[in-house]
């Protein structure tokens, strides 16, 4: 009897990730839309426009420190 094979990937290296990344995203849309929390300002867009806003302010504010 031989051994049974080993698969490293699913798909492939960067197939995995990028299946992954899609499957995480569509679950949290479906959560988003199933979910009453979720309708509180808590939706993934205005989650990741709140952290871009943050992260445009940091940069600024590092940028007005150093001169």
């Amino acid at each position: 009897m031989s051994a049974p094979v080993k698969f490293q990937y699913l798909i492939s290296r960067t197939g995995d990730v990028v299946f992954s990344l899609t499957v995480g995203t569509l679950a949290y849309f479906v959560n988003e839309r199933e979910n009453p929390k979720a309708q509180n300002g808590k939706s993934l867009f205005e989650l990741v426009n709140r952290q871009r806003i943050r992260t445009v302010e940091q940069r600024e504010q590092r940028r007005m420190d150093k001169n």
